[in-house]
């Protein structure tokens, strides 16, 4: 049985969805999590990405906003109404929902994935990728968490201790966000539970590299790495058409 974080049962409160996003995506652009990523933005062609499965679009704002070069995000989710308020003010937002299961690449796009990969069953992760290849489209895809002890201890601080010492800061700023977290802390659980249930769900470096090893070739490039960090490692999957 694949288990599914709550963020992602259509049931769950509309508002929850989008603090919980929004606490995720916010400390990770202050621990500058993705900072790496600005650098390999440049190893492709073309300055216009399409952001999936986007959440609260931070990690997308964050890339575009600290870019040597300018680039273009349009963000887009299954629930696109969770994008924070704040990131909606200067990176656009496709406002039909996005479901990446049944999703078709177009040909020559760009596309990103930042910390939802781990979202998907080992066979969604596959065809999703196998469909970027397919449509000679390109892919960066980030995630943050491994199944290790470090991460599952990493993600507890960040729910239980961070989330509370830090909810009076996150911008936008929101009197429900304090009410749910010091006076009914239900968005300590729900974080916790999601967070917990990722690490689960991630993958390590040798088994994202055994997951798509079968669909490289000489016409299509896929790589996969460990960027390693104090404050957190990204595991990076790179994937494009291989011009001549």
């Amino acid at each position: 049985m694949f288990l599914k974080e709550l963020e992602d049962y259509p049931w769950f409160p509309p508002y929850l969805r989008k603090m919980q996003l929004e606490y995720v995506g916010w400390i990770s652009v202050q621990l500058k999590l993705y900072k790496p990523v600005l650098e390999l933005l440049s190893k492709f062609p073309s300055n216009k990405w399409t952001d999936l499965a986007s959440g609260s679009g931070w990690p997308a704002f964050y890339l575009q906003k600290n870019n040597s070069n300018e680039i273009h995000y349009t963000l887009s989710d299954l629930y696109p109404d969770s994008v924070s308020n704040k990131v909606k003010q200067l990176v656009e937002v496709e406002p039909e929902s996005l479901n990446l299961i049944d999703f078709q690449p177009q040909t020559g796009k760009q596309y990103s994935i930042f910390n939802a990969f781990h979202h998907f069953t080992s066979k969604e992760q596959k065809q999703l990728i196998n469909k970027m290849k397919e449509a000679r489209a390109s892919c960066i895809i980030a995630e943050v968490l491994e199944p290790t002890w470090i991460c599952l201890l990493q993600v507890t601080l960040a729910a239980l201790i961070v989330q509370p010492l830090t909810a009076w800061a996150m911008q936008p700023f929101s009197i429900l966000r304090l009410i749910t977290t010091y006076l009914i802390p239900i968005q300590l659980i729900t974080v916790a539970w999601d967070g917990w249930l990722s690490v689960l769900k991630s993958k390590s470096l040798s088994q994202y590299k055994a997951l798509v090893n079968d669909l490289a070739d000489n016409q299509y490039s896929i790589e996969v790495k460990r960027i390693k960090q104090l404050h957190g490692n990204l595991i990076v999957i790179l994937a494009q058409p291989i011009t001549s």
